[in-house]
Parts: structure tokens; C-alpha cells; sequence
């Protein structure tokens, strides 16, 4: 890992992507998604999709600027047909749309088709979150995945997240593929070399279990059959329901991935006052529990992500991959830019 500085990784990723047409204030929101997601750690879904995403544009599968038809909007619910949009500006717009749908609602959703690629859907729920909503984001993906008892991909690993607003506690973001691990982390493990894969990740082209690199072909499931049927759901809740792109038809040349933003207002629901209260008393009483042997102590979801996030922050760097930072600084070779500097 290589040390880089967050507002110049930010600033220099927002003139890549001016450079291939994409306006300023949609270049910044996608930089700063990127770099976000490197910032939590999460290096599959960081500054790698930059040179990606550029791919995209240059050839057509993503328009650089949001363009987006209204199919219908009874108030609370919306779907929108993104028309192969940058799929996190649509991430980001219909987040916000939610939230707006959920001030006046109690409870917002937004449903894209015709999205692209969408990143870590950490950062859409963590806008409700940060709203004090309860925020929750379901998408498609292109195939990644075998059925259970079955060895072709025919399914995305179909990634669900819920972030819910805490007071004086870690705010838990649950944020996870229906697949063992994300297709990206063992893409990423190709890159740096590695020829052993951890046991239970992945299947080679029989449907039989492998720890070989070269014999790789799907993401196992998670929790076996469990991660199965989850995917089917969201297949259906976040495709199908409102006609979004599912297994090959949510690739980049097809009809792209589907996302359904949810946004919860919790005086919709509750006392504002007494959920914090509660949900803060909740999570203490759950950490306090009584601990495993060799335990070093019970984490919410997402805490580990936040940690890192907060130092990041503080520090005003953040840890990248090397190999992901050489796709960024080549693309600004090519560009006649200024490449973002490592931190020695």
C-alpha cells in the first residue's frame, strides 16, 4: 500500500474525468466517491474504477453527464430509466431524491434502470444516514455468480446496504455482496500477482470449490444457499420490479445494472428523541456483551470501515493500492496532467 494525500487524489481524479467531457460538479461528486470508498477501505471500489469508468465514456457505454427520463413518480415512489448514466452521479441524484421524498413522506424510494457501474453503495445510505434517516440501497449486477448446485454465471452478487443513524455510537453500516467477497478484491489480487486464493471464495468452471488463481471462475455465495436466495430477491426488488437490467443484461453493453434507493424518516416511525436513545442504549448493550475466547472485542458493522474513514480524514491521506494508483497515473500521463504524488 502507498500513502497518497485525499484532497489532492480528489481534485486531480476530477480533472480526468473533465477531461473525457464529464462537468465539474458530476467529476467532483465521482472523485469523491472513489476516493471515499479507498478511504474506508475499501480498495475494489476506490480510485480503481477511474480508468474504468473513462473506458466507458470513451466508448459510449457511459454518458458523461446525468440524462434521465422520469418513467413514473406518484410521490413516494419513483423510477427513473438513467439512459446509461454514470451510474454513481444516478446513485447520488436519487439518494437525494429519496431523502427529499422522505421529509415530506415519511419514507422516499427511488428505483434507477438503465444505470452503469455504481460503486460502493456504502455512500448512498450514509446520505440518509447523515440525514438522520435510515438509508438503504439494493443493486443488480452483471453475472458474477453461479446458482446454488449450479457452475455458470448467470447472476450478479447483487450488493444490499443499510446504514442507520446513531447519536453518541458507531452509526452501523452493514454494506456486503450476496457473494463471499467482492468479484473486485480478487481482481485486484490478480493484479498483485497472487496465484492462492483464500479457501471458500471462489469456484472454478465445474462448480467445484478452488484456491487456485488460474482456476478461478465465479464467487462462491455467501453463506452458502442463504447468499443464493438473497440474490434471487434482489434480482427481483431491485430489477425486475420495475424493469432494470438482471444477470447479463445488467453488463455495461446491455441494459446496465438497476439500483433502489430507500430513505426512512425516523419521526415517521418513532419519537426522534427516543429512537437515538434507544438505538444508542442498543448498541452499547451489545458491545458489552459477554466475549468469545481470544475476542478482541465485538465491532458494528462498518465500525472498522469507519475507523478508517475518521483517520483518513484526519490525517489527510489515504492507503491505495499501488497497482490502482498506476492506472489513475497513467491515465494523467496519456491526459498531459500532473500525476497524484506519493507520500514517502
Amino acid at each position: 500500500m502507498v500513502q497518497i494525500s485525499v484532497k489532492e487524489a480528489k481534485e486531480k481524479i476530477t480533472k480526468i474525468f473533465m477531461n473525457v467531457g464529464v462537468n465539474e460538479d458530476e467529476a467532483a461528486i465521482i472523485a469523491d466517491m472513489l476516493v471515499q470508498a479507498d478511504q474506508r477501505g475499501v480498495n475494489s471500489h476506490g480510485i480503481l474504477s477511474t480508468a474504468r469508468y473513462v473506458r466507458l465514456i470513451r466508448e459510449g457505454k457511459m454518458i458523461p453527464n446525468m440524462n434521465v427520463n422520469v418513467v413514473k413518480d406518484n410521490g413516494v415512489v419513483a423510477v427513473w430509466d438513467g439512459n446509461h448514466s454514470s451510474g454513481q452521479i444516478l446513485g447520488y441524484r436519487a439518494m437525494e431524491a429519496a431523502i427529499e421524498k422522505a421529509r415530506k413522506n415519511g419514507i422516499g424510494v427511488v428505483c434507477v434502470k438503465g444505470a452503469n457501474h455504481f460503486g460502493a453503495l456504502a455512500y448512498y445510505s450514509q446520505m440518509a444516514q447523515k440525514a438522520g434517516m435510515i438509508g438503504t440501497v439494493l443493486g443488480t449486477g452483471d453475472s458474477t455468480m453461479a446458482p446454488w448446485g449450479g457452475c455458470e454465471k448467470v447472476i450478479g452478487n447483487n450488493p444490499v446496504c443499510v446504514a442507520a443513524p446513531a447519536r453518541n455510537e458507531v452509526s452501523p453500516v452493514l454494506d456486503m455482496a450476496m457473494t463471499v467477497v467482492a468479484n473486485g478484491k480478487v481482481s485486484n489480487m490478480k493484479r498483485q500477482g497472487v496465484k492462492v486464493l483464500p479457501e471458500g471464495w471462489c469456484l472454478d468452471r465445474e462448480g467445484m470449490p478452488t484456491t487456485n488463481m488460474d482456476d478461478y471462475y465465479t464467487v462462491s455465495p455467501m453463506a452458502g444457499y442463504k447468499g443464493w436466495g438473497m440474490a434471487v430477491m434482489v434480482d427481483i426488488i431491485a430489477g425486475t420490479l420495475f424493469g432494470g437490467g438482471t444477470g447479463d443484461r445488467a453488463k455495461d453493453y446491455s441494459e446496465g445494472p438497476a439500483l433502489m434507493m430507500i430513505a426512512m424518516d425516523i419521526k415517521a416511525f418513532n419519537d426522534e428523541e427516543k429512537y437515538y436513545n434507544d438505538v444508542d442504549a442498543r448498541i452499547k448493550e451489545l458491545k458489552a456483551s459477554k466475549l468469545a475466547k481470544n475476542s478482541k472485542g465485538i465491532l458494528m458493522p462498518g465500525e472498522i470501515e469507519d475507523g478508517k474513514f475518521k483517520a483518513s480524514e484526519e490525517s489527510g491521506v489515504v492507503m491505495v493500492l499501488p497497482e490502482n494508483l498506476k492506472m489513475v497515473n497513467d491515465l494523467a500521463d496519456e491526459m498531459g496532467m500532473e500525476r497524484i504524488s506519493v507520500i514517502e
